[in-house]
């Protein structure tokens, strides 16, 4: 999927998340994390193509383009070779679960150490605990590997979605076609329509007390 999408997407489940759950998620961090994983992946490219054209002269259409190359002719080009590495790292439910709980822990950490720095605590000393709550805005992360794993084929980077336990993916069907875009962003159009409705008739509702 493009990368574009995926912020929208994530914006969106955040979005809906945040009709049901008193707790808000920040919609612009869920966006943003939404797009690390194509950043991570396919910025060295992008820099090297901008190298290629502005620094070395040579042409846009001269540049190599990984979506008509076969594996082995990107295999060939070492920037493209570690694009792809780059992709299966930012792509695993793995590495996301592993720096998701790590980034949860050093701000549970982080909250414990103010708290003992804190000389007049903010609540009763029997209330107060080390919970403190998972960053919910990386789950755009996780949104982005869910919707690689059915648009990418096997041919131009499959979604290594459990790598490096497995190198299985699903050989799904291509985000770059126009039938998909145009019914990729007319379903987002419409869930943003129906989020907004929903959110109308929640903001009317009467407040329970």
């Amino acid at each position: 999927m493009d990368t574009l999408s995926h912020a929208l997407w994530a914006a969106a489940t955040g979005k809906g998340v945040n009709l049901r759950s008193p707790k808000k998620i920040k919609l612009g961090w869920m966006a943003l994390w939404a797009i690390v994983p194509d950043l991570f992946a396919f910025t060295p490219v992008v820099l090297w193509m901008l190298w290629q054209i502005y620094y070395n002269g040579v042409p846009f259409s001269d540049i190599p383009r990984p979506e008509i190359m076969s594996p082995e002719q990107r295999n060939a080009i070492f920037i493209l070779r570690l694009s792809e590495k780059l992709y299966h790292i930012s792509h695993s439910f793995v590495i996301f679960l592993l720096l998701f709980f790590l980034a949860w822990m050093i701000a549970r950490y982080r909250m414990q150490q103010r708290r003992k720095g804190d000389p007049v605590p903010k609540v009763s000393p029997g209330k107060q605990t080390s919970v403190c709550s998972p960053p919910w805005e990386m789950w755009g992360w996780f949104i982005h590997i869910l919707t690689d794993i059915p648009t990418h084929t096997g041919e131009l980077y499959p979604t290594l979605f459990l790598w490096p336990l497995s190198d299985w993916y699903v050989d799904g069907n291509s985000w770059g076609t126009r039938r998909f875009m145009v019914t990729n962003y007319l379903s987002l159009l419409i869930v943003f329509l129906l989020l907004r409705v929903f959110g109308r008739k929640k903001a009317n509702e009467p407040s329970k007390r």
